[in-house]
């Protein structure tokens, strides 16, 4: 059974690392329930004092999982599914490729994609089991796992499957599986180009009050300065038109609205083109708009960020899916 304060010994941080433990929870408990605690000193508010954390929600048996990252202190992924009482659960914690990924078993049940940067503490980071902050768990762990991941794991678990459905046409697959659109969830970075297409696959349910965002490539922010729109895509409010931003030079926040409004319930292919001075739009192979201003448009040196949706506005209601960027010559 866990104990308070059982400190267990430390282990060196690694950028790239996997934590799993055997876990058989019995009952539940009010209060924040602390299971096992990675920390190079302190509980809450410093980088490198949760990597990872995890407790169990109060009166539950469903896993708070904290793990720092640079921006992030307290950035975590929280598995919907609860542990089953009385049963083994094996657990996996993930940090790598730029992803947080839980595994309950073999099973992916929760993954963040905001890790591109994950804290690497230089001190030697202590292990609790439970910790001394909080009231332990009601479970029993054991089989608890630190594992440094180097590039031979990546090469293993790369298969040839992934690496093909990623190439498209000599551009870079974002997103493959159609899904519900979440606020703040980064999917990737692509280098910029003069002329670039975007596509992706779009099917609302429904509208909502407000400017709805699908999807949004940029250089740091949201707006005001150019590189942060390249492009962007909103839902009009309360409507399922669609509001697109390219930045250009003399122009950050210039565009393209298309009249015509997507019809809800069905898929529609939505892509953006900039290329011969123009910005094209096309729904379903049919060009639907057209700005003639694009004859120097922004081509910024670093990466352009690529969220899907970004974290600055409540997310479109919509499934979105098979987003593309692709280099034009």
């Amino acid at each position: 059974p866990l104990r308070r304060n059982k400190y267990v010994g430390a282990v060196r941080a690694a950028k790239s690392y996997q934590v799993s433990f055997n876990i058989k929870p019995w009952g539940t408990a009010h209060g924040w329930r602390n299971v096992l605690h990675f920390t190079t000193g302190g509980n809450y508010g410093r980088e490198g004092w949760r990597i990872p954390g995890v407790w169990f929600f109060s009166r539950t048996t469903r896993l708070h999982i904290r793990a720092s990252r640079r921006g992030g202190h307290n950035d975590g992924c929280d598995p919907r599914q609860h542990l089953p009482r009385h049963r083994n659960t094996k657990v996996t914690i993930r940090v790598a490729f730029g992803r947080l990924d839980v595994f309950y078993g073999r099973r992916l049940v929760c993954r963040n994609r905001n890790y591109r940067n994950p804290t690497v503490p230089r001190k030697r980071v202590k292990v609790y089991v439970a910790d001394p902050w909080y009231h332990r768990a009601p479970a029993r762990v054991g089989q608890v796992v630190y594992r440094r991941l180097g590039r031979s794991v990546r090469r293993v678990r790369r298969s040839r499957r992934v690496r093909r459905t990623r190439r498209v046409r000599g551009g870079k697959m974002m997103v493959r599986r159609t899904t519900p659109l979440r606020r703040n969830k980064y999917v990737g970075a692509v280098r910029a180009a003069k002329s670039y297409q975007v596509s992706f696959n779009i099917k609302p349910w429904g509208t909502a009050h407000g400017w709805r965002n699908v999807l949004h490539f940029t250089t740091g922010g949201n707006y005001g300065r150019y590189g942060w729109r390249m492009p962007a895509v909103w839902f009009f409010s309360r409507t399922t038109r669609l509001h697109i931003r390219a930045s250009r030079r003399g122009g950050h926040n210039d565009g393209c609205d298309p009249r015509q409004h997507l019809p809800r319930h069905r898929n529609t292919r939505v892509t953006i083109r900039v290329a011969h001075g123009r910005m094209d739009v096309f729904y379903n192979r049919r060009l639907v708009c057209r700005s003639n201003n694009y004859r120097h448009p922004t081509v910024p040196r670093k990466r352009v960020k690529v969220y899907v949706a970004d974290p600055w506005h409540h997310p479109a209601p919509a499934r979105v899916g098979w987003v593309s960027y692709r280099r034009l010559r």
